[in-house]
């Protein structure tokens, strides 16, 4: 398994890093004492993930700052417990149906 370098996110290209937790903040949010798992910075395009995770959590961590970006870039002003149960769902939701992306990625049955 390879961990992606790119994400596209609404046609656009958002690079993705995983870094150690000290550049999470200094990158994107320096004056945040708690750093999290990651940060979305959509007018720069990139994603920062910490680095250490377990995989399900690194996966969760990605999905979650993705549905930062969607969020920021449509404006609809999710909170930040709605993005994490909301990434968290569909990530089980994923997992538990491999089958699923297939589907919903298909141009036609």
């Amino acid at each position: 398994m390879k961990r992606p370098a790119r994400v596209r996110i609404l046609g656009k290209p958002y690079k993705v890093e995983f870094v150690p937790i000290e550049h999470i903040g200094l990158r994107d949010n320096a004056e945040d004492p708690d750093p999290g798992m990651g940060r979305t910075s959509p007018e720069n395009q990139e994603i920062f993930v910490r680095t250490g995770q377990p995989l399900e959590s690194e996966q969760d961590t990605v999905l979650h700052e993705i549905i930062h970006a969607v969020d920021e870039t449509l404006g609809l002003q999710m909170n930040e417990y709605q993005v994490t149960v909301l990434a968290t769902g569909l990530l089980a939701a994923l997992k538990d149906n491999p089958g699923l992306r297939t589907y919903l990625c298909a141009k036609k049955l």
